[in-house]
């Protein structure tokens, strides 16, 4: 997930509507795109919450991937994407295409029964209230955070759900040339 340094990931409401803080953390630099286009080949499954399944499903599956004039990190992103399973977390959307399943209710039990099932490891891309449930209900095993080098002050908090405190270990770091920095946390299970 990308945020600012202070832990902005959007806008000051819900429709987000400060564009210049919804717009900077959504464009990766080519090395954050290539750490994301690596990151989602080893997922199997992606979890999202609605907002953000209907953003990147707008955009992603309708990248042409033979369109040469697309930038190749993009297009290898939407390759990897276009053919990944997804889970969406939604009380609205009742039905998606055939690689996505939508999950309304009993999120512990969903999550515990698609942790169980064999494939590789699933990635979670999502806001900061689902991301906060699924923590508080233990069920978040790892955080991959990029943080960009700008500092906001207001706005919608990566963490600004959760109503507890976590304690992460650190397992690596990594610097990319944007001044990003990449933080990759396991959460200590209480």
């Amino acid at each position: 997930m990308n945020t600012s340094l202070d832990g902005v990931i959007g806008g000051t409401d819900t429709e987000n509507s400060n564009a210049e803080i919804q717009n900077s953390n959504e464009t990766p630099s080519k090395d954050e795109h290539h750490y994301a286009n690596q990151l989602f080949e080893t997922a199997d499954t992606i979890i999202f919450g609605r907002t953000t399944y209907e953003g990147f499903t707008e955009y992603w599956d309708n990248v042409d991937i033979l369109d040469t004039s697309k930038p190749d990190v993009e297009t290898e992103f939407a390759k990897v994407f276009q053919r990944k399973n997804r889970v969406v977390f939604s009380r609205t959307l009742t039905q998606g295409p055939t690689n996505t399943l939508i999950i309304s209710n009993d999120i512990a039990n969903q999550v515990n029964q698609l942790k169980r099932q064999e494939g590789s490891d699933m990635l979670l891309v999502c806001g900061s209230e689902l991301l906060s449930t699924l923590i508080e209900l233990n069920l978040v095993d790892e955080l991959q955070l990029i943080f960009s080098p700008k500092i906001y002050g207001k706005g919608q908090y990566l963490f600004g759900k959760l109503n507890k405190p976590i304690n992460l270990t650190l397992l690596n770091s990594e610097e990319f040339k944007s001044g990003g920095i990449l933080h990759h946390y396991k959460i200590n299970k209480i």
